[in-house]
């Protein structure tokens, strides 16, 4: 495997391409195959229907998150425009730090690892120097 020959830099970002994304792939995917969408916007809008946030707004943010997810796994699993595609990827997680904290719920420091994570990866996307 290239990985393997990188240099650190490198050998982090391909490590967390793989299996970043295929976690990614697989929380998104999951949605769509085992829960339907039906279930999941439904789940997401019972929920947040219950706190401020209008029911239309906590409707299009649950369509959003079961179409990012998978998407956004398959363009990290790509590897290409790595520094956009980890930057959209860190806002989606901001999205749901956002939702777990409006809903109050304590374990909204996971969310926190994820976006620093994820955030931690775009910084170190940059193109490589000439």
């Amino acid at each position: 495997m290239k990985c393997f020959n990188d240099d650190t830099r490198r050998f982090f970002l391909c490590g967390m391409r793989l299996f970043f994304g295929a976690w990614l792939l697989y929380v998104g995917l999951s949605k769509w195959i085992f829960m339907g969408p039906h279930t999941f916007v439904g789940y997401i809008t019972a929920d947040f229907d219950k706190t401020w946030s209008p029911h239309v707004l906590n409707v299009l943010l649950a369509w959003l998150i079961m179409i990012a997810e998978p998407v956004l796994a398959v363009l990290i699993l790509s590897g290409k425009k790595a520094r956009k595609v980890w930057t959209l990827t860190s806002l989606l997680m901001f999205l749901l730090t956002l939702g777990q904290t409006i809903l109050m719920k304590p374990d909204v420091i996971a969310n926190w690892q994820y976006l620093v994570l994820t955030l931690l990866c775009a910084a170190l996307s940059d193109p490589d120097p000439v």
